[in-house]
């Protein structure tokens, strides 16, 4: 295990000794107590946000692990909200003094349904949303985690299949799909967004490199088709959102990290509010050796969150992202006899063609929100990034900068229809993207080592994508315990090729896509603590412009024979609580129209075509019970039937087989324990069952288990937190797979996870 440089730790010491000696501002009334639970148990993570009508700005804090806060406050009257999931959210008008010192203590009522999402591009209440919602909180995210992959957080979630890949040059080493098998590149068939800016693209491609789990404070999470709310979508939308700022001017909170395969990560978040301005800016760095050959990665990420009142009903946000990867190289994936017997090694091309990529990107974007009379809120979001890449890969390189920007509007409000409240959300989405897209020969390591040579070029073309999109959803009271919700968006997308090499001829031209996207929701309120609901909706996906220019052929242009896929899906669903135990249960009915299905050629550069008709079907469960506010336990069931109900090639007729890339079943036990003087621990084990990775279902990925152990102390001295905590990875020592590669040639379909694995580090967190 690497060591603690010495000299980092007495420079964040330093550091931090100087910040808390610097002079404060002037007296201010403090309000500071501990929020509790109806048996008197402490509530840690509870929100807490203070409003003022004198003040632009508002104060907020999150409990600690006794449950504790502290505000800082303006002299005045202040409307203070309480907030945690599964507890009734509580609203105190609160006067204070200039230089006033005041203890209020509050308890929250158990109300699993008072929750608040925002997900659903307006904020509406859980109860009435007809989708299947999840939401992560502080705890999930912040505990002991290495905070370097969102499979981490997204593990405990039905309906998905998360997993670190272990290999940064594989979609910064996240697996992630909702509803949907693996297959294909990257993180298909999801709406990725970090804090209101889309991680997903004009067309579809999603890139987790920018996300920053190190800072997330809170994630969302809608299961199943979305296509109403965000477009190109079948498998749904993750919505991760930034921690809210410290109350206080200044928290400096570093980080430390170091573990097995020379894994080391650092990383310093520094938040704080100063009058009308609130802003989190976190930095980190990770390098690791890999557990195979071939396998070392080092990555460097910045996010910067800043949150300005410009009035009491305008808020203007500023974020940016930024990610920077010199190189992550890539270990080949193996034939099931080696993957099971020799894990660690890779195939002798990934050392002599140089296998990995190198990646740099950038996005920025600035949300401006107001808020009208009669609870009108109008919402615009405007974005942009660029993204340059080399990767070199089987017997090719990859050479792409892509350059995007969109801009995003929801307005929404309260109406009457006759005697019948209706609550409406409208907007329109609209994007570019501009690639620009180099292919060479991989012409191979030099003999005395160094960056991969560029052979001969084989592909230059300019591609661009553009889509417009307008929505319009609405939710109607039928009756108190009844709402009905109706949304329709329509998607227009054209891409355009422009080959630039004209030795074999042009292959310039484009394809335009389009559809429309309805749905129809219905919520019933049983009781206080039952709520049924039921959904038709409906998805359209595009293909990507990587599926498209991928030609069977090798030319250039866009292959015309590769078209969009229709997702049709009826949904129905409960959740609830008993006492102290949630629960949640899904379950649904869905039928895909030319899903994408991922095959090789000999040369191993990887092709699309539609298959006919599938089938997926699947049903989704959750149990929560928290015996005390010290003791949680979850337990998450997971089934999925997907059959390729009518799929035949060239090669044969697949029809009938189970859809390639699909664990039928998946099972989360997981659970945390906190003692009274701040020391926590936490398991999670998780079960996958086997499932094919080819069409012909001659090969599978076989079922495995594992076990991951979370130990951590949370202590508090004045005003300096310090957290020291300790993980095991795969305690049993599983032998399993990161990942799998469907339709892989040569039988060359997995890519084994790492054996038993430890780590260590420290947290300290300081304010003034």
């Amino acid at each position: 295990m690497t060591q603690t440089n010495p000299k980092v730790c007495l420079g964040w010491a330093a550091a931090i000794a100087l910040l808390l000696s610097a002079p404060a501002h002037a007296a201010q009334a403090i309000v500071r107590g501990t929020v509790k639970d109806p048996s008197g148990a402490v509530l840690r993570d509870a929100r807490l946000t203070a409003t003022s009508s004198q003040a632009p700005d508002s104060q907020s804090a999150v409990t600690d692990a006794r449950g504790n806060y502290e505000l800082t406050l303006e002299a005045g009257t202040h409307k203070l909200t309480v907030a945690l999931a599964g507890f009734a959210t509580q609203v105190i008008e609160l006067a204070v003094l200039d230089g006033e010192s005041r203890t209020l203590d509050v308890q929250l009522s158990i109300a699993p349904f008072s929750e608040t999402v925002t997900a659903t591009r307006a904020a509406l209440p859980l109860a009435t949303v007809p989708h299947a919602v999840s939401v992560v909180g502080p705890e999930e995210l912040d505990f002991s985690q290495r905070k370097v992959s969102a499979a981490e957080a997204l593990q405990g979630i039905p309906g998905i299949f998360v997993a670190d890949r272990h290999n940064f040059s594989q979609a910064a080493g996240l697996q992630l799909r909702v509803r949907a098998p693996l297959g294909g590149f990257g993180l298909n068939g999801l709406q990725l967004l970090q804090d209101g800016i889309p991680l997903t693209v004009a067309d579809g491609t999603t890139e987790a490199t920018n996300l920053d789990v190190g800072s997330a404070g809170y994630v969302e999470i809608i299961r199943g088709p979305s296509s109403v709310l965000y477009g190109n979508s079948a498998g749904g939308a993750i919505s991760f959102n930034t921690v809210p700022p410290a109350s206080t001017a200044l928290m400096v909170e570093p980080d430390a990290q170091f573990g097995s395969f020379g894994y080391q990560r650092q990383q310093l978040k520094l938040s704080g509010t100063a009058g009308a301005i609130a802003y989190v800016a976190n930095a980190n760095r990770l390098k690791t050796d890999g557990f195979r050959q071939n396998s070392a990665a080092e990555t460097r990420r910045g996010n910067v969150v800043i949150r300005a009142e410009l009035s009491p009903s305008t808020e203007l946000r500023g974020v940016f992202n930024f990610f920077d990867m010199p190189f992550a190289e890539s270990a080949s994936t193996l034939d099931l006899q080696t993957a099971r017997n020799n894990p660690t090694s890779v195939r002798s091309l990934a050392f002599t063609q140089g296998w990995g990529e190198s990646s740099t990107q950038g996005q920025g974007g600035l949300t401006l929100q107001h808020r009208f009379g009669r609870g009108q809120v109008f919402r615009a979001t405007g974005w942009g990034l660029w993204r340059d890449v080399l990767n070199p890969i089987p017997f090719r390189i990859i050479d792409l900068g892509r350059e995007g920007a969109g801009f995003r509007s929801e307005y929404s409000g309260r109406a009457q229809l006759g005697s019948k409240p209706i609550e409406w959300t409208t907007g329109f989405d609209v994007s570019y993207q501009r690639d620009s897209r180099n292919e060479f020969v991989n012409a191979g390591v030099p003999p005395g080592g160094g960056a991969t040579l560029q052979g001969d070029l084989l592909l230059d073309q300019l591609e661009t994508v553009r889509s417009l999109a307008p929505f319009l959803q609405a939710r109607l009271e039928l009756e108190p315990r009844w709402h009905l919700t109706a949304g329709i968006r329509y998607d227009h997308y054209n891409f355009n090729a422009d080959d630039r090499l004209l030795s074999d001829g042009d292959q310039s031209g484009g394809r335009t896509m389009s559809a429309s996207s309805p749905m129809l929701g219905v919520n019933f309120s049983a009781t206080e603590s039952l709520g049924l609901y039921a959904n038709f909706a409906t998805a359209y996906q595009t293909p990507r412009t990587v599926e498209l220019s991928n030609r069977p052929t090798g030319e250039g242009g866009f292959n015309q024979d590769l078209g969009p896929a229709h997702l049709r899906s009826f949904e129905v669903g409960a959740r609830g609580s008993i006492g102290t135990l949630h629960y949640e249960l899904a379950g649904y009915l869905s039928t895909l129209d030319d899903a994408f299905i991922s095959f090789q050629r000999p040369d191993e550069q990887i092709f699309f075509r539609n298959a006919g008709k599938s089938k997926r079907n699947g049903v989704e469960s959750m149990l929560e019970w928290r015996p005390s506010s010290r003791a949680r336990l979850r337990a998450a069931y997971t089934y999925q039937d997907f059959v390729l109900d009518r799929f035949v090639t060239s090669e044969a007729d697949f029809s009938g087989n189970p859809e390639p890339g699909t664990a039928p079943h998946q099972l989360f036990l997981g659970g945390s324990y906190e003692t009274a003087f701040g020391l926590r621990s936490a398991a999670k084990f998780r079960w996958i069952d086997a499932y094919p990775v080819n069409n012909a279902n001659t090969v599978s990925n076989w079922s495995y288990k594992v076990l991951d152990l979370r130990i951590g102390l949370d202590r508090r001295w004045g005003r300096v937190d310090v957290r020291p905590y300790f993980g095991i990875d795969n305690v049993f020592n599983e032998r399993y797979n990161a990942s799998t590669v469907i339709n892989a040639v040569g039988n060359r379909f997995f890519e084994p996870a790492p054996d038993r694995a430890f780590y260590a580090g420290i947290s300290i967190g300081a304010r003034r």
